[in-house]
């Protein structure tokens, strides 16, 4: 019983019959294009080192510090998620960075990679990204938070794939630090007036950041001078080149990560002041 239907042998005739030795030609062409055509599908589906390594790296939460031990891309994200983050955008749009997803609430068990505590926000997340991999840094990184689209993204459409993908690398190797923000809106050209702050001690409630930044400040960076007025484009995503980060030895990284960690300020104030801090000399330039 056949349960397909054959034209060719219905019609054939035995002048038009195939000879065994021909029929083995035949499967043995069609044994070498079905391993061709397997090995293509397959090579389409293994994961790119540079859009899956997260999936393919990465540490236990509670285990020792993991430095990984990879030949850095030229250029690479690190992005601040937590677990309920979905990051699939980044593989999907941006296939050609290397991306770095800290999930800064992740528990015990959880692979990925995390921050050693969660607070201060993004900046724990920054500073753990490079203590991690100072010795191993891409010639470009880009610092973003979890989401593609959030209103501080600087272009119509508040699409973070639109800025990454147009971001110069060229310049930012040439400047060592570069806002993904243009618009002066929201931050510039004055946030902040520490010197100000220090002298005349106000009492700012609508604004504890401004309060708390003069004394923090000087915590963190001792031998700077507290400057009049601090104004940086919101909101702390920025382009660093591994040479400027390389401008403060890791061991000033650390002791800021230290600070953050034993910091009594609640997270969101503890991250601004870090965030009013990433373009200034005093953060990634040698004092």
């Amino acid at each position: 019983m056949r349960w397909f239907y054959s034209p060719l042998r219905d019609c054939a005739s035995p002048r038009d019959a195939v000879s065994p030795r021909s029929r083995v030609f035949v499967y043995l062409g069609l044994a070498v294009t079905l391993l061709l055509l397997s090995y293509q599908l397959i090579l389409d589906r293994a994961p790119s080192l540079g859009t899956s390594w997260t999936a393919i790296q990465g540490i236990v939460v509670g285990d020792d510090r993991f430095v990984p031990d990879l030949v850095p891309a030229d250029k690479e994200l690190v992005l601040a998620a937590m677990m309920a983050s979905n990051m699939s955008w980044v593989e999907e749009h941006l296939p050609e960075w290397r991306a770095n997803i800290y999930r800064a609430d992740a528990k015990h068990g959880d692979i990925g990679l995390t921050v050693p505590v969660n607070k201060g926000n993004e900046a724990m997340v920054y500073l753990t990204y490079i203590i991690d991999r100072y010795w191993s840094l891409p010639e470009v990184s880009v610092f973003l938070h979890s989401g593609r689209y959030q209103w501080h993204v600087d272009n119509p459409l508040y699409d973070s794939v639109i800025s990454v993908s147009h971001l110069n690398l060229d310049f930012v190797q040439e400047a060592g630090y570069v806002n993904m923000r243009c618009a002066w809106s929201v931050g510039c050209p004055t946030e902040l007036e520490p010197a100000r702050y220090l002298r005349e001690r106000p009492e700012d409630l609508g604004h504890p950041t401004a309060v708390e930044y003069p004394d923090r400040f000087m915590e963190i960076f001792p031998r700077t001078e507290v400057p009049e007025v601090v104004g940086t484009p919101c909101c702390s995503q920025f382009a660093l080149s591994k040479t400027k980060i390389h401008e403060q030895s890791l061991e000033h990284y650390v002791r800021l990560q230290r600070w953050l960690m034993d910091t009594d300020l609640e997270a969101g104030i503890s991250g601004r002041i870090l965030e009013y801090s990433w373009h200034s000399g005093s953060l990634v330039t040698d004092l």
